[in-house]
């Protein structure tokens, strides 16, 4: 026995996720066209960008973690990572700790095309969750605050008692 730890109540678990993947779907539809438009415009890959989007929220990383994160072999990363580099997009430089490999941050520039793209989603996602009736939208607000924090701790998200 690996200690008391106590098993997680997965009871919903599956509805749930069925639910959130349909609203995600939902909303993703609703600004697709415009978020596509504009990585087009930009001329970035839906990998480049998540690529971005990672190297924003964790500063920098190693070419090897970030073809982790998009489940892309090392050639395909190398690739993906010198064709933001040439455009002056991201930085790579020597890890001191171990000059084989590279880390990779974003830039200015990177960090520009990153909020212009979200600031477009905001847009897109605020004219969505506008439909919503006020009421719900604000028991809605309230819950995925609750949510976020949970999940930024790692730990089990708790209701609070009503």
């Amino acid at each position: 026995m690996a200690g008391n730890t106590p098993e997680p109540d997965l009871a919903g678990v599956p509805r749930l996720t069925g639910q959130l993947i349909e609203l995600m779907g939902l909303l993703h539809s609703r600004m697709a066209g415009d978020a596509m438009q504009l990585m087009a415009e930009l001329n970035l890959t839906m990998p480049q960008m998540v690529c971005l989007h990672i190297l924003k929220n964790a500063n920098t990383r190693s070419v090897g973690s970030i073809g982790g994160a998009l489940s892309l072999s090392p050639s395909a990363t190398s690739h993906l990572i010198d064709r933001l580099f040439e455009r002056g997009i991201v930085t790579r430089e020597e890890d001191p700790a171990d000059r084989r490999q590279k880390l990779v941050s974003i830039t200015p520039l990177g960090v520009e095309i990153v909020d212009r793209l979200s600031a477009a989603r905001s847009d897109q996602i605020s004219a969505a969750v506008a439909d919503i009736d006020p009421e719900l939208r604000a028991q809605l607000t309230d819950l995925v605050d609750l949510i976020i924090i949970q999940l930024r701790r790692g730990g089990p998200v708790v209701c609070p008692q009503s």
